[in-house]
């Protein structure tokens, strides 16, 4: 592996479709400030892989890697709670994704694309959430 300033740098093949190409990558991790909802300022940890060019890629096997992170960052700047603390309160109460979500007057694929941290809630959904934490 190469080394940088006396850091070890990841290096990993990927095939890149949308080039059309297969080569080596390197692993980059960037402190960036991003904007999730009404926080402008999330300062996240992103990673990406650097190509022989120098043109930065999200990971091709987790493209949303970075977006979860956003979201992870902004549920915490908020005192929201995660996915997994929706998924396992959801669990404690028996339902299915589908009956939990009627119960809280959301749709399924809300509560379902939460718990999957491929959305991140609202006040009024992180709201509900508690009031159901809170009844049991």
């Amino acid at each position: 592996m190469p080394s940088q300033g006396g850091f070890i740098m990841t290096t990993k093949r990927f095939c890149n479709e949308e080039l059309g190409t297969t080569e080596l990558y390197t692993e980059v991790w960037l402190t960036e400030t991003v904007r999730v909802k009404d926080v402008d300022d999330l300062l996240v940890e992103n990673h990406y892989w650097r190509d022989s060019d120098g043109e930065l890629w999200n990971d091709f096997d987790d493209p949303m890697e970075n977006v979860k992170r956003a979201f992870d960052a902004y549920r915490t700047r908020k005192g929201y709670m995660s996915p997994a603390e929706i998924r396992n309160l959801r669990e404690s109460t028996d339902f299915s994704d589908s009956r939990f979500a009627d119960a809280l007057g959301l749709a399924s694929s809300i509560v379902s694309e939460i718990e999957q941290n491929r959305r991140v809630q609202d006040e009024h959904q992180e709201d509900l959430f508690r009031s159901v934490g809170n009844d049991c």
